[in-house]
C-alpha cells in the first residue's frame, strides 16, 4: 500500500483560501457594478462603497496568493518550501510612515471633496491602514526565519479567514449569554419592563433631536452598573478569547514550528492579519476618517505585540514543555488586552458623561484615559521591539527537520 504524497494542510488551506477569496472578490464585483451604475446614471457615489470595494479587492487577492502558494506545495513544487523572512530596514520605516502620514493628510484634506474624494481615498485608506501595520510585522519578525513560504501563508490565511469568524462566534455566544441574562432579569422585574417600553417610546419621539435624545440615554448609560457590565465584556471575556484565537495558526502548526522566537515572529503574523481586518473593516467609516485611523494604530500595536508573545509562549510549552510560562505570557497578554480595552471604555463612558453637560461619577476622566492609551501604546511597541531583539538572540536551533513533503 502505497502513502498518499498530497500535502494535506495546503490542500485544506488552498480550499479555504478560494472560498474567502470567491467571497471578498464577489462583494467587491457587486458593489464596483453598484458604483459603476450610480456613475453612469448620474447619481451620487458613496465614499463607503468605495473605500469597501477596494478593502474587499485587496483581500480577495492576498487569500488568492495565499491559495497559490498553497497550491504549489501540492504539487510539490520546491519554490513552496523555501524559507521565508521579513525584515524592515530603519530607511523603509521612515519611508512607510511619512507615506502613511501623508495619505491621511490628503485624505482628511480631500474628504469633502465630491468630485474625486470617491475615487482617491480607498487608495489612501490601504495605504494608511497597511504600511504601518507592515511596519509594527517587520519590527515583531526583524532577524528571524519565519520558515517555508507555504506554512507563512498558510497562518496569514488562516487569520485572514478562521480566526475572525471564530472571534465573531464566540463573542457573539458571549454576547447572547449576557443577553440572556439580562432578559431573565427584566422578566422578573414588571416595573422595569413598563420602563423600558416607556423608554422605547420616547427613544422614537426623539430619533430626529439628537440632543434631546442624548440627554434621555446618557443618564442611563452612565449608571454604574452599565459602566461595570461593559468593563466586565470588553476587559475580561473580550481578551480571554481572543488571545486564544489570535495566534490560530501558530496552535495549528506548533509541531513544525522550529523555536520560540520563530513562534513569536509567526504570532505577530497572525496579530497582523487580525489587525488589518479590524482596521479595514472600521476604516469605511468616514464621518471621523483621519481620526479612526490614528486611533487603530495603538490597537494594531496591541493586536500584535500580543499575538507574538502567545506564539513564542504556545512553542515554549509545545517544544520544550513549559506550560507555566505559556499560562503566565497568556495571562499577561489578557491583562494588557484587558487594560486597553478598559482604558477605552472608561474614554467613551467619560465622553459621554462630558457630552451630558451634567457631574458623574464617569466625568472628567476622558483625557486621563486618552493620555493612559498613548503610553501604554508606546509601553507594547518597545515590548515587540525588545522582545524581538530578545528572541533574536537566543533562537534555536532546530530539531526537527521540516517536512518536505
Amino acid at each position: 500500500m502505497t502513502r498518499s504524497s498530497t500535502h494535506l494542510p495546503s490542500l485544506l488551506g488552498a480550499l479555504l483560501f478560494i472560498v474567502g477569496a470567491v467571497f471578498t472578490l464577489g462583494v467587491s464585483i457587486v458593489l464596483a457594478i453598484v458604483t459603476l451604475g450610480k456613475i453612469l446614471t448620474g447619481g451620487q457615489v458613496e465614499i463607503r462603497e468605495t473605500i469597501t470595494v477596494a478593502i474587499f479587492g485587496f483581500e480577495g487577492l492576498l487569500l488568492l496568493a495565499a491559495a497559490y502558494v498553497s497550491i504549489q506545495k501540492v504539487l510539490q513544487k520546491p519554490s513552496a518550501d523555501r524559507e521565508s523572512s521579513f525584515t524592515i530596514s530603519i530607511w523603509q520605516i521612515a519611508a512607510c510612515l511619512v507615506v502613511a502620514g501623508t495619505a491621511i493628510l490628503l485624505g482628511s484634506r480631500i474628504l469633502t471633496n465630491e468630485p474625486i474624494n470617491w475615487l482617491l481615498l480607498p487608495i489612501l485608506t490601504l495605504t494608511a491602514v497597511l504600511l504601518p501595520i507592515l511596519v509594527l510585522f517587520g519590527l515583531g519578525s526583524r532577524g528571524i526565519l519565519l520558515g517555508p513560504r507555504w506554512r507563512t501563508w498558510n497562518i496569514l490565511g488562516i487569520s485572514m479567514t478562521l480566526v475572525p469568524v471564530l472571534t465573531l462566534i464566540v463573542e457573539a455566544i458571549a454576547i447572547l449569554m449576557l443577553v440572556l441574562l439580562a432578559a431573565i432579569y427584566i422578566a422578573s422585574q414588571p416595573e422595569l419592563i413598563a420602563q423600558i417600553e416607556k423608554l422605547s417610546r420616547q427613544i422614537y419621539l426623539l430619533q430626529k433631536d439628537p440632543q434631546a435624545l442624548l440627554d434621555l440615554v446618557a443618564p442611563l448609560m452612565l449608571r454604574p452598573g452599565v459602566a461595570i457590565i461593559a468593563l466586565l465584556f470588553f476587559s475580561v471575556i473580550i481578551p480571554m478569547m481572543e488571545e486564544l484565537v489570535k495566534p490560530l495558526g501558530v496552535w495549528l502548526f506548533s509541531a513544525r514550528i522550529n523555536s520560540p522566537a520563530q513562534g513569536f515572529a509567526l504570532g505577530a503574523l497572525c496579530g497582523t492579519a487580525f489587525a488589518m481586518i479590524e482596521t479595514l473593516g472600521v476604516s469605511p467609516q468616514t464621518e471621523d476618517w483621519s481620526g479612526i485611523l490614528l486611533t487603530r494604530l495603538g490597537t494594531d500595536i496591541l493586536h500584535i505585540t500580543t499575538a507574538a508573545l502567545m506564539g513564542a509562549g504556545i512553542i515554549y510549552a509545545v517544544r520544550e514543555r513549559h506550560y507555566l510560562r505559556l499560562v503566565l505570557i497568556y495571562l499577561v497578554c489578557v491583562f494588557l488586552h484587558g487594560l486597553w480595552n478598559g482604558l477605552s471604555v472608561l474614554f467613551t463612558f467619560s465622553t459621554l458623561a462630558d457630552l451630558n453637560s451634567k457631574q458623574n461619577l464617569m466625568s472628567g476622566f476622558s483625557e486621563p484615559a486618552a493620555i493612559g492609551l498613548v503610553i501604554l501604546a508606546v509601553f507594547l511597541l518597545l515590548i515587540l521591539i525588545l522582545t524581538n531583539l530578545r528572541m533574536r538572540s537566543s533562537q534555536l536551533k532546530p530539531t526537527v527537520e521540516e517536512p518536505t513533503q
